[in-house]
């Protein structure tokens, strides 16, 4: 499975969900529905948020990615431990980019 397919299921399932929980509220009443909305995005984009550091990483090609990875996991929660990931995968050494000569 490549990575864009991987992208698509979970986007997928995402949507999936969100529809799922904004029926069920929907059923209950719409300020259980608005409720719903406002906690799902508030958690998506909370999560986009902390896992910022270990997107820009693996953008970059970092060779620290799974240390940032689990330091962000682990520390990133706090404001200090998410800047410091934040600044660790800005910083960290890249991969040699390999070049084809014609």
């Amino acid at each position: 499975m490549t990575r864009r397919q991987l992208y698509h299921l979970l986007a997928g399932l995402c949507a999936v969900v969100i529809a799922t929980v904004v029926l069920l509220a929907l059923a209950s009443g719409i300020g259980a529905a608005l409720l719903a909305l406002l906690i799902i995005v508030g958690l998506a984009t909370t999560l986009a948020v902390w896992f910022a550091p270990i997107h820009l990483a693996h953008r970059r090609g970092a060779q620290d990615l799974k240390p940032i990875f689990v330091f962000t996991l682990l520390a990133g929660w706090t404001l200090i431990g998410w800047l410091a990931a934040l600044i660790w995968a800005s910083r960290a050494p890249t991969a040699p980019e390999h070049r084809v000569l014609r």
